[in-house]
């Protein structure tokens, strides 16, 4: 394991977040040749050069800074579905794993919930029967993460994500800024989206 910062140096001005980033949170670890085989649904051997799970976006941030500072790719990996790797990945594997659903608002009428990208899409729509939050349930046994949903605007059986998605924040990669896009900027289209 690493520590996420390196010695390089950055410009302040030019990577103000950056700089904030590494005075005022702690650093992750960093894991070397790690394994791919049972985060991928294909279960194809394959190694990542540099390895690190996120739990929130503070984190995201500073494997942003890793990346960055260490002139890596980066690969952001959710359920491993859709992954099929035919050579080791030379990069930072960056595992969503933030955890939680939250009620925003309930009308009666109207539902708005939050959900970490890195919840288990499945179990999210189990969680909404259970809780009697009504719309997901043709979507239920699609493998992934809810973060993932937007991305190709999952679907079956004539419910697509777009039907009962209103928007998702997701961090710039080069600023580290959060940005939120609303529905019709994220242009869900059959298997389609912005992203």
């Amino acid at each position: 394991e690493t520590e996420l910062f390196s010695n390089r140096s950055f410009d302040p001005v030019e990577h103000l977040w950056i700089a904030q980033m590494m005075n005022t949170h702690p650093r992750l670890k960093v894991k070397h040749h790690v394994e791919l085989y049972s985060s991928l649904t294909f279960h194809v051997p394959a190694l990542a050069s540099h390895y690190v799970k996120v739990y929130n976006d503070d984190d995201v941030r500073q494997a942003l800074v890793y990346a960055q500072s260490n002139d890596l790719e980066i690969l952001i990996l959710g359920g491993g579905s859709n992954m099929l790797f035919h050579n080791d990945f030379e990069g930072l594997v960056i595992k969503m794993n933030s955890k939680g659903v939250d009620v925003l608002s309930d009308d009666g009428r109207k539902l708005e919930i939050v959900v970490e990208a890195g919840e288990d899409w499945h179990e999210f729509v189990l969680t909404s029967l259970e809780n009697g939050w009504g719309g997901l349930e043709n979507l239920a046994l699609i493998p992934g993460c809810v973060g993932a949903s937007p991305m190709q605007n999952i679907g079956a059986y004539g419910v697509e994500i777009k039907d009962v998605f209103s928007w998702l924040e997701a961090i710039e990669v080069k600023s580290g800024q959060l940005k939120r896009f609303y529905l019709k900027e994220c242009k869900l289209e059959y298997r389609e989206s912005v992203f």
